[in-house]
């Protein structure tokens, strides 16, 4: 039995991990822009406001967040797949200059 109390099914094998693959200890995040997995501590967590999309250095700003590996690619796709409207419930254009200046200052 999962830990929910259901029965495995034959798609719950396909969400283990293989062999060749090292678990991921701590917390795990996905990456809106490649939909990776990834632990917390190498994602940016990134939040709105006021319509602007804001990195949260210390991940500790209130309201929803999505997580974004520091890479110019990956806020590229976010942005090409509009993921970040969707991942953070929010209706409307959102500027991403902040964040695009975060990875251009090195910061990211």
């Amino acid at each position: 039995m999962t830990r929910s109390g259901r029965l495995p099914t034959a798609g719950d094998a396909s969400r283990l991990p293989s062999d060749d693959e090292q678990p991921l200890s701590g917390p795990v995040r996905t990456c809106v822009g490649c939909r990776s997995v990834g632990p917390r501590s190498a994602l940016l967590r990134v939040v709105v406001v006021h319509d602007q999309l804001v990195v949260d250095v210390g991940r500790s700003m209130p309201g929803r967040g999505a997580w974004l590996h520091p890479d110019p690619g990956c806020l590229d796709l976010a942005v090409r797949r509009r993921a970040f409207g969707r991942a953070l419930r929010h209706a409307g254009p959102l500027d991403t200059a902040v964040v695009a200046d975060h990875f251009e200052h090195g910061q990211g």
